[in-house]
């Protein structure tokens, strides 16, 4: 997949992987649970964002996604968020 035009769609609030429903769902959960969440399958989350990235276009990693468990996906969301909220910030930073 390529990656950089996801987060550049992402920065621009084109989320590519993720319905509007799924994302205001996923911030609507309790912080402490995805911690313990990540920590209890993190091996799992690696794996699901490992294949994500291997996918040839953000369609069929939207479908994959959408067949994970409800908690993981929250969890790829807020993740995604980080990356697109760490990368901002970054560029703030440059100029």
């Amino acid at each position: 997949m390529q990656t950089q035009r996801l987060l550049d769609c992402g920065e621009r609030g084109i989320h590519l992987l993720f319905d509007t429903p799924l994302i205001a769902e996923a911030f609507g959960q309790d912080a402490k649970s995805l911690r313990r969440i990540v920590d209890e399958h993190l091996a799992e989350i690696q794996s699901a964002v490992q294949h994500v990235l291997e996918l040839p276009s953000p369609e069929i990693a939207r479908e994959f996604i959408a067949c994970l468990p409800r908690t993981l996906q929250h969890v790829l969301v807020l993740l995604y968020f980080e990356l697109l909220d760490d990368r901002l910030r970054k560029r703030e930073t440059r100029h």
